[in-house]
């Protein structure tokens, strides 16, 4: 089992490196999509670095609230993430939405289900009721992880987004957070 760790404010240069990895493997080599962007942005910018810092200090269940964690490699290199965010309107604090990500060289070794359990008890211990996500129809692998820990399908966008050459369906799942008795 993996070791989940906390993100902080002063990780964001690690954290965008993490991601910039992930965006360079989107849709090649047999990898699955990850981003409905297909050049890389500029994601150490200092806009996005004031954002970052911002929405992990902003209060849970607040508007824009952010928290996030990832998962090292034995050279201390961040390999996998879980981002989980509040969302702007304040009627809607009750929801939040999950973000996750594995480089290739760590997929398929329980580093997803284990980020997976990890949103789900935050989200029980935070009074938090639905976590919902979105995820590319063709990432079978994602869909199957998220099945697993009980999301369905709420909705699709079909031929949201052209990439590669492809229409892709972007996948809206849900999950009803289950209550601890």
């Amino acid at each position: 089992m993996s070791t989940v760790l906390a993100v902080a404010p002063t990780d964001f240069k690690r954290w965008a490196d993490h991601l910039d990895r992930l965006f360079a493997d989107s849709g090649k080599n047999g990898q699955p999509l990850f981003s409905p962007f297909e050049r890389l942005p500029d994601s150490a910018s200092p806009e996005r670095r004031q954002q970052f810092v911002q929405s992990l200090g902003t209060a849970v269940r607040q508007p824009g609230w952010m928290r996030a964690w990832h998962v090292e490699d034995a050279a201390g290199r961040m390999v996998a993430h879980l981002d989980l965010c509040g969302l702007k309107i304040p009627a809607e604090n009750h929801r939040m939405t999950l973000g996750i990500g594995c480089e290739p060289a760590v997929r398929r070794r329980g580093i997803g289900a284990a980020l997976m359990q990890h949103a789900i008890a935050f989200a029980t211990d935070h009074g938090i009721e639905w976590i919902d996500l979105f995820v590319f129809d063709d990432n079978a692998a994602a869909i199957a992880l998220y099945e697993r820990f009980g999301f369905v399908e709420a909705g699709r966008r079909q031929d949201r987004f052209r990439l590669m050459g492809k229409s892709v369906d972007d996948v809206t799942m849900t999950l009803r957070v289950p209550r601890t008795i």
